[in-house]
């Protein structure tokens, strides 16, 4: 997709990191406007957006909460939108793992029990993430530059620079909750397709997450 004029297109910065804080906030939030997380973990928001701040600024490479990760969007100089990808397990360490590893760094020993009350609940619709794929994690547009084709523009950045450092990777990866519609329609039209989908009956499920069913979307890469 070709660049429209006034959008830029560059990587997430030290200075950028309250904007991708706000980012994988308002992603987790979707329409539910609820944090899986602060359940999970039985924080607020604000104790979230504290520990994420601590996990991003450690710059631990290859998981969701990665600064490096990032691609920034700026519309005439005003930040416009961001979104995350990362090749999994580069290292032979799951991003799952480095994420409940930073997670514990910085969350009192309580939050890690409350965690282990939860998690089989969550567990329930877990879709791992495959090994040597690309996977993206936290689209963030400003309401206000929506409808502009950014969110394209960033998955093509992405894609554009990961196939440049890893030209063997195969595919693309997103998790979704299906009954985010939004988020669901807008990534079909940026190219990823449904390849699995993981349900739950427990009505518990609906205490963390706005749907039952996570989906996992796939763009072929070769």
């Amino acid at each position: 997709m070709q660049m429209q004029p006034g959008i830029q297109i560059r990587n997430a910065a030290d200075s950028d990191i309250g904007f991708v804080i706000e980012a994988i906030v308002q992603a987790e939030k979707g329409s539910a406007n609820s944090i899986s997380y602060c359940k999970l973990f039985n924080i607020n928001e604000s104790e979230f957006r504290t520990v994420l701040k601590k996990i991003l600024e450690e710059k631990i490479d290859n998981f969701e909460f990665s600064l490096a990760n990032f691609k920034i969007a700026e519309v005439n100089g005003i930040l416009a939108g961001t979104y995350g990808a990362w090749l999994e397990g580069e290292h032979g360490i799951s991003s799952g793992i480095l994420k409940i590893s930073a997670l514990k760094t910085f969350l009192k020993k309580e939050n890690i029990v409350h965690y282990k009350s939860s998690a089989s609940i969550v567990n329930e619709i877990s879709i791992r993430r495959q090994a040597g794929t690309i996977q993206f994690e936290s689209i963030y547009i400003v309401e206000q530059f929506r409808g502009n084709h950014i969110g394209s523009m960033l998955v093509q950045s992405l894609l554009s620079d990961m196939n440049k450092k890893y030209p063997d990777v195969k595919a693309a990866h997103v998790q979704l909750i299906k009954q985010n519609s939004v988020s669901l329609q807008a990534h079909q039209n940026y190219g990823f397709e449904i390849v699995e989908e993981k349900s739950s009956v427990n009505p518990a499920i609906l205490n963390f997450y706005q749907g039952n069913t996570r989906v996992l979307m796939q763009i072929k890469l070769k």
